[in-house]
């Protein structure tokens, strides 16, 4: 026997990855369920001593025991039924205990008997997901589920990003493609006021400091606020950092130790994680088109707001 722990951190899994393991776990139930049946109706014929049992079962299991964040749980050892509430309530499970157990005889009138205790249990919760494993060295049945399960975790996206690495720059990108048409239409009704155009044409900084202002604080309002509803599930946690004299309040950073120790599991409240991860991505993408083109647009102005 030998035995491993799988500890995943800074990973996501999906949905897809779960129901892959899921799956294989059942579908080895199965086969070997079917073996201890055909092998049981074989060897009723015959005499003890004569019998052949590659798998002999006792009491070989797979359950699921789905924990819902409305303080209820339930207890599957159907398979259907599990996966048909895993799909159907995904938002509302809190965490998942997945117990695959592999329990078995193998004897012979050529061989002594053998017995076979083989396990893979799952702890999965919205930030961590704890694998315990026992496998036998000679008869490895289920080592292709453990395979499985290794190449899942190992192949899984980082958590820690670039999505996460870089959200000031997307922030600062959003916000400024956001907030330049609004604030550049009303920089270009402020230059219909006689006074306000003569101001903004005595100095040839003043018009796009006054249209820079105006973007970034436009766009803190409306890109800001998208940016925010789509990161509050996939950012780091605040933590203490002490406290500023000069401000006279506590400073919170985010708690990178804690985020790269932990993964993003897409069950519960991160079960929409994926879609907010390709929507900021598509968000960013988008709007960092239109920088190029606003800059140009806001250096030609200023200089005809100097020159005219």
């Amino acid at each position: 026997m030998y035995n491993d722990t799988i500890q995943v951190a800074n990973k996501i899994i999906t949905v897809k990855s779960l129901i892959d393991i899921f799956s294989l776990m059942n579908e080895r139930m199965i086969y070997y369920k079917k073996i201890a049946e055909m092998e049981e109706k074989n060897n009723k014929v015959l005499s003890y001593s004569y019998q052949k049992w590659t798998f002999k079962d006792y009491g070989s299991a797979l359950t699921f025991k789905v924990n819902f964040y409305d303080d209820t749980n339930i207890k599957f050892d159907n398979y259907n039924q599990f996966l048909s509430v895993f799909q159907n309530r995904l938002s509302e499970i809190k965490c998942i205990m997945v117990s695959f157990n592999l329990n078995y005889i193998v004897f012979s009138p050529e061989e002594s008997r053998k017995y076979y205790y083989q396990h893979i249990n799952m702890n999965i919760y919205e930030a961590k997901m704890n694998i315990d494993v026992s496998l036998s060295s000679e008869d490895k049945k289920i080592d292709d589920i453990y395979d499985l399960i290794k190449s899942k975790v190992l192949k899984a996206p980082i958590k820690y990003d670039d999505l996460i690495r870089k959200r000031k720059s997307i922030y600062v990108a959003v916000d400024f493609a956001m907030g330049f048409i609004p604030a550049f239409v009303l920089t270009l009704l402020l230059l219909l006021v006689p006074t306000i155009r003569q101001v903004f044409a005595a100095s040839y900084i003043l018009y796009p400091i006054c249209c820079l202002f105006l973007t970034f604080f436009i766009g803190s309002i409306l890109g800001s606020a998208k940016l925010d509803y789509l990161y509050k599930s996939i950012i780091p946690s605040k933590k203490y950092s002490g406290y500023d004299i000069n401000k006279h309040k506590s400073i919170y950073k985010d708690d990178m130790d804690k985020y790269l120790q932990t993964s993003e599991i897409l069950i519960g409240r991160n079960s929409d994680n994926l879609k907010c991860r390709k929507q900021i991505f598509q968000c960013y993408s988008t709007y960092k088109k239109f920088i190029p083109i606003e800059v140009i647009l806001l250096v030609v102005v200023s200089i005809l707001v100097v020159i005219l």
